[in-house]
């Protein structure tokens, strides 16, 4: 299955909240993001680089956003990933399709790709063995 065939298949498949990252991927659709498929989920890059991903689970759906630390969050949505591991990963989770603001949620990827641009981003530590 190439890239096309697996972003459809995770948009189409049958999920309590397939309406909510239908809509999280038309957002995206509007940034200039380059739609790539990554560890099982829709990946947003630009030049390359991961900038924000959508994903959906048993209880929520959401955008995660690779070096979402250096976000302003205005509207304070961001959560840590995972709390003491993850450093610079940040996500913004919905329980349901009328919790996304279309207009902030736009706002959140365009300056995540921005910040992008601009070299703002946390290396992965390599692991000491």
């Amino acid at each position: 299955m190439d890239k096309i065939e697996k972003l459809e298949s995770f948009y189409e498949s049958e999920h309590p909240y397939k309406g909510g990252i239908a809509l999280l991927r038309e957002i995206a659709l509007k940034t200039e993001a380059v739609e790539d498929f990554k560890w099982s989920i829709p990946v947003y890059t630009l030049d390359g680089k991961n900038v924000f991903g959508i994903g959906k689970f048993k209880s929520y759906f959401g955008v995660w956003f690779f070096n979402g630390v250096f976000l302003k969050d205005p509207k304070k949505v961001l959560e840590n990933a995972q709390d003491g591991k993850t450093k610079g990963m940040r996500h913004w989770k919905f329980h349901d399709l009328e919790e996304v603001n279309e207009k902030a949620v736009l706002a959140y990827m365009n300056e995540a790709l921005e910040n992008q641009k601009k070299g703002l981003e946390i290396k992965a530590e390599k692991t000491k063995e």
